[in-house]
C-alpha cells in the first residue's frame, strides 16, 4: 500500500515507545529507517526486510540524519518520532495528492496530542490555530513571507525525498561541518527549507498522534529567541542564515546579498502575535516554579477545552470519537507493557 513511502524514526532512548511504533507500522509496507543515538541497542525485532537500523549512540540529530539520506529510495519521506504515529491511511491519502501536484514540496494533515495515564487516553486537537493553512505562492520569496504567522511545524509532514535529500547538503560548510546545532534551528531550517523549494498543503484528515512527554528535548533545548538575540549564540545563528542564504540564492537566482537580508528580515519577523507571546513567557515562568503547577495544569486545561470547541465534529480531528485509525493507535499505546 505505501511501498513509495520511507519512514525515518530518529530514536533517542525511548526502547519502548520505538517497539510500539515499529508494531504498528507492521504490514503497511512503509519503508522504515531507524538512526537511533540511544545510548544502547536496540533489542527489539528488527527482522522485517522493511527495517533499517543504525545505531550511532549520542550521534546529533543532523549527523544521524546525514547517514541515512543514500539509504531513502522511496519517492516521499517524513518524519515519525519514536513517541508519534503518523497515520498510514492519512500518508496515502497525502501522496496521492502529492502526485498529483508536482509544485508542492510537502504537505500534512491534522494532528492530536495524546497523553496515556494509566488506562485512559486523552486526546486533544494540536495547531488548531493554523489547522488548514496551505502555501500557494509561485515564487520562493513569496511563500516564506507567506509563512510568518503559521504555528504549525512542518518538519513531521510528507515530503519528496529528491528535495529531502539536497536541503540537508546546505547544513553544512564546505569542510563538511555542521553550521548550526541547536534543535530548533534545525526544525525552522526545516520549515524554510521546503517553502523555498516548492508549496504547502494540509489535507484536511487525520494524520498524526503525538505523544505530549514531561522532560522531552524540546523543554532542555535552547530557545530560538535565546539563539537569535544573544551575542554567544550569533556564529550558529549566521550559520543559519547562510545555509538558507545559499539556497534561496540557488532556487529563485537572486544574488548572495540580497538572499541574507531577506532571511534575517523572515527570521526576524515576529511569528505570533504581542498577545500569544506574552501567554507564552506566562507559561514557561509557571513551569520553572513548582509551586504554580497548579497554574500551569489550569492553562492547559483552558487550552484544550478550547481546542475541543474549535474542532466539534471535525472528522479530521477525532478528539472525542474513534474512527479505526485512531482505534490502531489506541491498541498500539495499550499494547505497550509502560501503559
Amino acid at each position: 500500500m505505501l511501498e513509495n513511502v520511507t519512514v525515518i524514526i530518529p530514536a533517542h532512548n525511548r526502547p519502548e515507545r520505538l517497539k510500539r511504533l515499529l508494531d504498528y507500522y507492521n504490514g503497511t509496507g512503509i519503508k522504515i529507517l531507524i538512526p537511533d543515538s540511544s545510548d544502547q541497542p536496540y533489542e527489539g525485532n528488527l527482522s522485517s526486510p522493511d527495517i533499517t537500523y543504525l545505531h550511532r549512540p549520542r550521534l546529533h540529530f543532523l549527523l544521524k540524519i546525514r547517514e541515512i539520506l543514500p539509504l531513502i529510495t522511496t519517492d516521499y519521506v517524513l518524519y515519525c518520532a519514536d513517541d508519534d504515529f503518523a497515520v498510514p491511511e492519512a500518508i496515502k491519502q497525502i501522496t496521492d495528492f502529492m502526485d498529483e501536484h508536482p509544485d508542492y514540496s510537502i504537505a500534512q494533515g491534522h494532528y492530536l496530542t495524546f497523553t496515556p495515564d494509566k488506562d485512559q487516553i486523552a486526546f486533544y486537537p494540536r495547531y488548531i490555530r493554523n489547522f488548514d493553512n496551505c502555501i500557494t505562492s509561485d515564487t520562493p520569496t513569496s511563500r516564506l513571507h507567506n509563512e510568518k504567522g503559521m504555528y504549525a511545524s512542518l518538519l513531521y509532514g510528507v515530503t519528496r525525498s529528491d528535495i529531502f535529500r539536497k536541503i540537508y547538503g546546505y547544513c553544512f560548510n564546505s569542510s563538511g561541518e555542521l553550521r548550526f546545532r541547536n534543535l530548533f534551528l534545525a526544525e525552522e531550517f526545516f520549515n524554510h527549507a521546503l517553502l523555498i523549494n516548492g508549496k504547502y498543503a494540509t489535507i484536511p484528515c487525520f494524520f498524526s498522534a503525538r505523544e505530549r512527554i514531561k522532560g522531552s528535548a524540546t523543554e532542555t533545548t535552547t530557545p530560538i529567541s535565546v539563539i537569535k538575540n544573544s551575542p554567544e549564540h550569533q556564529s550558529e545563528y549566521h550559520g543559519f542564515i547562510e545555509a538558507l542564504s545559499l539556497m534561496l540564492t540557488d532556487a529563485e537566482g537572486i544574488n548572495l546579498e540580497e538572499a541574507r537580508r531577506t532571511m534575517l528580515h523572515i527570521c526576524s519577523c515576529p511569528t505570533d502575535t504581542p498577545g500569544i507571546l506574552f501567554k507564552r513567557k506566562v507559561n514557561s515562568f509557571i513551569n520553572r516554579h513548582r509551586i504554580l503547577r497548579w497554574a500551569s495544569r489550569l492553562s492547559d486545561w483552558r487550552y484544550q477545552q478550547k481546542g475541543l470547541k474549535a474542532v466539534k465534529g471535525m472528522p479530521s480531528y477525532p478528539c472525542t470519537f474513534s474512527p479505526p485509525e485512531k482505534q490502531a493507535i489506541i491498541q498500539a499505546i495499550h499494547s505497550t507493557p509502560q501503559f
